[in-house]
């Protein structure tokens, strides 16, 4: 056909000339016509036809152990597929022979750089997903989360907000991936920018929020982005905060691919938050039933004890016993038979899926509480008197359940008596103190050392006094009675110091539980 291919001329050369994507035309193994947009991969002039293309420009463009170069030395007539430049674009190419000229071979690239990111991305994302759906701990799955995101857009920043459950603005949780020095302080503001994942449902993007009219809600001390990528994290049509990436000045901008790669992300957080909080709300509930069990079985010890004391005061001077000391004898009996039988009826055995919180809150007398347990276990004690203060006014009540409320501070009291040496006192207080209701437990035995004070309260902990003395004791006491007055919205603390005895305070809401769902920030870079 000579160096005139008929090619280049009628509809087919028009196809050559204006088509999107490169074209190549080969003969004996040699480019010698490239349209406009081979050309410019290739930087050569474009070409009809003529002097041949050096094969280096063909090899330094796709690498000289390409498909495509060996594809063209070895004259094979199948498709490339493929091929890359030196630049990262992928290419697949297709190739035939021009009709009457076996020598002469038309090749047609196609630009699949972006499918094969995006396949690759997806890919990647299958196994993320696989291994944030096994995880059980909610901060590391927000921190993969968004480190993911950064890796996945080669972003230079990357943050994730959570919000509040049934809230559109109020951040449950905010984490990110970049130096911690360029946030400030305080959360940012679900509005401008930040809001429109949130408040439509659909992707923000764009190639510099500098000067752009939603660009309030940003900090004011913040990274220095332009570009800035953000979609929702939805569960069903609720949006449950938006996963967002952003880049520096002069960086670059993202597109398509980013944006289809962010959104999938986000879809596979939903899944992984809703999993994991489902699973620490079974791993809550069941460690709150298990304390709920442990008190009721703790508890369960006091009136055995007292009972089998009047017990063993009917057995051995009975006879002797006056009609009114004897009345009292089973009246005290039959008080401590009645709680064993309310502790094995409590719905905190049966009721596995029930916590202190889900309970109905009765009119609680904290008054009559501490003149209870006074009676109840200060017959019990004759070595150590138990006495009653209160600052409370009369005919005062809070909301609460008032058998757990009347454990908790018995806990307390037995606690003391234990640790009281014989002669002492050991005095329940009752007070009003700011929005609480406080009960105070003090007596003036051995005290507590500072070093060990922040540790009474953990799991299994008993003190290096407690352990010597040989005092009776499996250190799940004071454990119990942290979780159960936390899950009542109140608190437990201790003021001790050695010699000088301990007091143990217990405080409850005055206006009843009112649940709070701590605001956490993390993240780094």
């Amino acid at each position: 056909m000579g160096q005139d291919f008929t090619v280049m001329t009628g509809a087919v050369g028009e196809l050559f000339w204006k088509i999107a994507q490169p074209v190549l035309v080969f003969r004996d193994g040699e480019v010698v016509a490239v349209n406009p947009v081979a050309a410019g991969l290739l930087d050569v002039e474009p070409r009809g036809g003529g002097a041949t293309i050096p094969a280096a420009a063909l090899a330094e463009v796709f690498g000289s152990g390409s498909v495509v170069v060996r594809h063209l030395a070895e004259d094979e007539g199948s498709d490339i597929v493929d091929a890359s430049d030196g630049c990262g674009r992928v290419f697949t190419a297709s190739s035939w022979h021009l009709a009457g000229d076996e020598r002469v071979t038309v090749v047609l690239f196609r630009d699949v750089t972006e499918e094969e990111r995006h396949r690759k991305g997806l890919e990647h994302l299958n196994r993320v997903a696989r291994e944030l759906l096994a995880e059980t701990t909610l901060g590391v799955v927000l921190q993969r989360v968004v480190d993911e995101a950064k890796a996945l857009t080669g972003a230079a920043f990357s943050a994730l907000i959570v919000l509040r459950e049934g809230s559109t603005s109020e951040i449950q949780q905010f984490v990110y991936n970049a130096p911690r020095d360029l946030f400030p302080l305080r959360l940012p503001r679900v509005v401008g920018l930040l809001a429109v994942p949130i408040d439509t449902g659909q992707a923000a993007r764009l190639d510099d929020i500098r000067a752009h009219p939603a660009g309030v809600g940003i900090p004011v001390q913040h990274p220095p982005i332009a570009a800035l990528l953000a979609v929702p994290v939805t569960q069903g049509t609720t949006v449950m905060g938006e996963l967002a990436v952003a880049n520096e000045p002069g960086q670059r901008t993202f597109d398509d691919v980013d944006q289809a790669l962010l959104a999938e992300l986000a879809a596979q957080t939903a899944i992984a938050v809703s999993l994991t909080l489902a699973r620490e709300m079974q791993a809550d509930a069941a460690l709150a039933q298990q304390a709920l069990t442990d008190v009721a079985l703790h508890n369960i010890r006091t009136p055995i004890t007292v009972a089998m004391g009047f017990l063993e005061v009917l057995q051995n001077e009975g006879e002797s016993l006056s009609d009114a000391d004897r009345l009292a004898s089973f009246d005290a009996l039959t008080r401590a038979l009645e709680r064993i039988r309310d502790l094995s009826n409590d719905a905190f055995l049966v009721a596995p899926e029930e916590t202190a919180a889900d309970l109905v809150l009765d009119d609680v007398d904290p008054v009559q509480i501490a003149d209870a347990l006074v009676d109840e276990l200060g017959p019990t004690n004759d070595a150590v008197r138990i006495e009653r203060s209160s600052e409370v006014p009369d005919g005062f009540t809070f909301p609460g359940h008032a058998k757990v409320i009347h454990d908790l501070v018995e806990n307390l009291v037995t606690n003391a008596l234990k640790h009281s040496p014989s002669g002492e006192t050991v005095t329940i207080t009752v007070r009003l103190e700011g929005d609480s209701v406080r009960f105070d437990v003090s007596d003036r035995g051995p005290g507590v050392a500072p070093a060990e004070q922040s540790r009474l309260f953990e799991q299994f902990y008993r003190t290096a006094q407690s352990e010597e003395a040989g005092i009776p004791g499996t250190g799940v006491g004071l454990w119990i009675v942290k979780r159960l007055v936390t899950s009542h919205g109140g608190a437990v603390g201790v003021s001790s110091s050695p010699g000088q005895g301990s007091t143990f305070w217990l405080t409850f809401p005055r206006a009843g539980r009112v649940p709070v769902t701590p605001v956490t920030e993390s993240g780094h870079g």
